[in-house]
């Protein structure tokens, strides 16, 4: 269910960027247009002051001479130049674009009108604060709507997420209703094929039939714990008791013995005592997935080292894993021909994360090395 989560988050976040991403494209274009309209507004209400100015003072025009309070309208200054040299004006402009018609410079527009006369070239230059007022109303606007959108993204998100995880979580429950059923189920037949085989060996019966019906049980015991560890992760009671890794790690090789004479895999061991305090049916779990994975996936004729020095345990086998993160997720399986349901190394890993210990994977000269560092 965490791998599910996890995929709807990464589509939910794609969503809601993505939609906020073009919304703001959308909100930026339409407030560049209003911004503009609203300054080229500005522009025209300028040039029609100045013009009616002009029209208005024909006389001082003609003899270049405006009166000293050069009242053109509110808060507008003005600038006159004959051939690029400044007459007179209230005020001086910087940085003039003489090859514009109109630009804006801090907060502030300009506005170039040219009269060719006789004489030469009259330039008129006026000035004017922007008016903020309906720009500022403009962004006070976008804001309120943009708190909306996002309202209303995050809203769609929480919908689409529920419509997303309900069959998925409804598939989920069916399939842990089945683990359970399936692993309550197996776990009598399981217990009475291994009891009755105990039983033929008691009276000396062996045969390579009846080694392989026993290792067939054992397989699908551990199947079945295997799924019963998996569904209540933890949940059980348990005894916490002091373990000598070194034994159990002996006893459970026992175990593989049939499927080790099977492949003529061999193994190359070099052990020395060590006790960790943990309960028996977990310490069984790690070290039966760690052999299982070592003796599946080596080739056969092959040796794999087994080494217990210092509280480090370390399994060594042929081979290579093509994608070391997802080793231990669940369900995952490197190699799809090979059998399981791909739980072995993230059982492993659950356990080394419950009791503390450093769990490692890494692929060396040809060779899969797994490690675990008990505490």
């Amino acid at each position: 269910m965490l791998a599910e989560k996890k995929s709807l988050r990464r589509f939910l976040l794609i969503y809601v960027i993505s939609t906020l991403l073009l919304v703001g494209i959308g909100e930026w274009f339409y407030y560049k247009a209003k911004y503009h309209s609203e300054i080229d507004s500005q522009i025209s209400q300028l040039s029609n002051e100045l013009k009616l100015y002009l029209a208005e003072n024909k006389g001082m025009l003609r003899s270049l001479r405006f009166s000293k309070n050069y009242n053109i309208g509110d808060n507008i200054k003005i600038a006159v130049y004959k051939d690029g040299t400044y007459m007179f004006g209230n005020f001086k402009p910087m940085n003039i674009k003489w090859n514009r018609e109109f630009w804006i410079n801090g907060k502030n527009i300009y506005y170039l009108y040219t009269m060719p006369k006789r004489w030469g070239k009259v330039d008129i230059i006026v000035t004017k604060s922007i008016n903020e007022e309906k720009i500022s109303e403009l962004k006070k606007q976008l804001i309120i709507f943009n708190v909306f959108v996002v309202f209303i993204v995050i809203i769609t998100a929480f919908i689409l997420g529920k419509i997303f995880l309900k069959p998925l979580k409804s598939s989920i429950e069916m399939l842990e209703d089945f683990i359970r059923d399936a692993t309550h189920e197996m776990n009598t037949p399981i217990s009475v094929i291994l009891t009755n085989i105990e039983m033929l060996k008691m009276k000396d019966i062996e045969s390579k039939e009846l080694q392989r019906i026993e290792f067939s049980a054992k397989r699908l015991e551990k199947i079945f714990k295997d799924l019963a560890f998996v569904r209540l992760n933890h949940k059980q009671k348990k005894e916490i008791i002091s373990i000598n890794i070194k034994d159990l790690i002996r006893k459970r090789i026992e175990i593989f013995q049939t499927l080790l004479e099977n492949k003529k895999i061999s193994f190359d061991k070099s052990c020395e005592d060590f006790y960790v305090n943990a309960d028996r049916e977990d310490m069984i779990r790690l070290i039966d997935n760690l052999l299982s994975n070592a003796i599946k996936y080596s080739p056969q004729n092959e040796t794999i080292h087994l080494s217990l020095k210092n509280g480090i345990f370390c399994i060594a086998n042929k081979g290579k894993i093509k994608n070391l993160e997802k080793i231990t997720k669940k369900f995952y399986r490197e190699n799809q021909n090979e059998g399981g349901f791909g739980l072995g190394l993230y059982i492993v890993k659950k356990i080394c994360d419950y009791y503390g210990f450093e769990f490692n994977i890494k692929n060396e000269n040809s060779f899969v090395k797994t490690f675990v560092k008990f505490k």
